[in-house]
């Protein structure tokens, strides 16, 4: 991974994005990712059965940002724990993993701003501000005048969404065996996590809401099934000893698979469209 001038940053970032039918604004949260002064070792796409019309233009990004892209087939409901799960246990060896959301913007420094964070504490999330619906995003990604003038579209900061961008350890996170995947729907999922990296580890928290924008998208039809989540995260809040994964973690079954390192700004035909690339299918 290189940062400015060619130099070695402080920590390699591995940085998952999981995904099922929310490819509408991920282009642009891969071109903030692709403009950061520091760049991420890895980014893993990580795709949890999304229908055929996403999955092509989930693939196409891919391709067109040179990242590592994951096809897990998964017939019951969204499940983020375990697409996110999945990656790590196929991403190659980072210092520090990065869970970020697909409908993420990111300010150009973000990255660096972590590293210098991680030098004094162990695990960072920062909580976005949300831009309303007839949102004008920046025409060239890494310009900070640009990204202030977005930030001035957006709303008050959500202090309680720490899963739009968290960076904690890679061997924590082994240790820890992921994400809990007994949440299942939406919602709560990231809290739990962050929960326990509060309890074991030296956490910082940015609540300014300059470094990060989330972008307006609908609502997935079944973003409300995730309602359980709340009473699974009342409980492990009560109950810190509770086991994660007993069963094991970050199996999910991938189909189509390929790794490839660091993450660059697209080079896109006359027609906007960046070629494609073929997927290997995954040893059975």
């Amino acid at each position: 991974m290189n940062g400015v001038g060619g130099q070695r940053p402080d920590r390699d970032f591995g940085v998952i994005i999981t995904n099922r039918d929310r490819s509408d604004p991920l282009d642009a949260c891969l071109a903030s990712l692709a403009a950061q002064t520091v760049r991420p070792a890895w980014v893993v796409l990580s795709d949890l059965s999304s229908g055929e019309r996403h999955q092509v233009a989930l693939v196409a990004l891919a391709a067109s940002y040179q990242i590592s892209y994951l096809r897990i087939e998964h017939h019951g409901g969204w499940n983020k724990p375990l697409a996110f799960n999945t990656a790590l246990r196929w991403m190659p060896a980072v210092e520090c993993v990065v869970q970020l959301d697909a409908d993420a913007i990111l300010h150009p420094r973000l990255l660096s701003t972590t590293a210098a964070v991680l030098e004094t504490a162990d695990a960072f999330c920062c909580a976005p501000r949300f831009a309303p619906p007839h949102f004008t995003a920046w025409t060239t990604p890494g310009d900070i005048a640009r990204y202030q003038q977005m930030l001035t579209q957006c709303g008050p900061v959500g202090q309680w969404a720490v899963g739009v961008f968290m960076a904690v350890p890679m061997a924590w996170l082994l240790g820890e065996r992921g994400m809990d995947e007994a949440f299942t729907g939406w919602g709560h999922e990231d809290t739990e996590l962050w929960l326990r990296a509060s309890r074991s580890l030296r956490c910082r928290k940015d609540v300014s809401g300059s470094m990060l924008i989330h972008q307006p998208h609908p609502r997935q039809p079944d973003a409300a099934a995730g309602g359980q989540n709340r009473s699974r995260l009342v409980q492990r809040m009560t109950d810190p000893g509770h086991p994660v994964n007993p069963s094991g973690w970050g199996l999910g079954r991938v189909t189509q698979h390929l790794l490839r390192p660091g993450i660059r700004a697209p080079v896109r035909a006359v027609s906007g469209r960046a070629p494609g690339e073929p997927l290997r299918a995954a040893a059975s």
